[in-house]
C-alpha cells in the first residue's frame, strides 16, 4: 500500500508540474479566438504623412500638445513643422511651405441640431 501511495503522489506531482509549465507559455492577455493583430505595426495603422493631435495640456506657464505620441511645447518641432500656438481645442503648426491647424476633435463628428 505504501508503494502505491508513493507512486501515485509522484505521478500527481509530475502531472501538476507539467500543467504549471504549460500554463506559463500561455499569454493571459491574448484573445481566446480571432485574428492575430500582433503583425500589424503602428506605422501601418496611422499613415506617416498624417499628424494627429491627441491631447492639449494647459499648464501654469507652459502649454503642451501631444501629437502622434510626442509631447511638444511652443517652439518644438515635429517633422518639418514647428508648433507655434496651443489653443483650447487646436494647435497651429508652421513649416516653410504651409500652415496646419490640428483639432482635438475629429472633423467627422457632426453636431446634431
Amino acid at each position: 500500500m505504501f508503494k502505491i501511495l508513493t507512486f501515485s503522489s509522484i505521478f500527481f506531482l509530475i502531472l501538476l508540474t507539467s500543467i504549471m509549465v504549460n500554463a506559463q507559455d500561455v499569454d493571459p492577455t491574448k484573445p481566446l479566438s480571432g485574428a492575430d493583430f500582433s503583425s500589424i505595426s503602428k506605422a501601418q495603422a496611422t499613415p506617416k504623412a498624417e499628424l494627429i493631435l491627441e491631447s492639449i495640456i494647459h499648464g501654469v506657464e507652459v502649454h503642451t500638445a501631444v501629437i502622434n505620441g510626442q509631447v511638444l511645447k511652443v517652439g518644438d518641432f515635429i517633422r518639418q513643422y514647428q508648433l507655434v500656438a496651443v489653443n483650447n481645442t487646436s494647435v497651429v503648426l508652421r513649416s516653410a511651405e504651409k500652415r496646419l491647424k490640428l483639432s482635438v476633435f475629429s472633423s467627422v463628428v457632426v453636431k446634431s441640431k
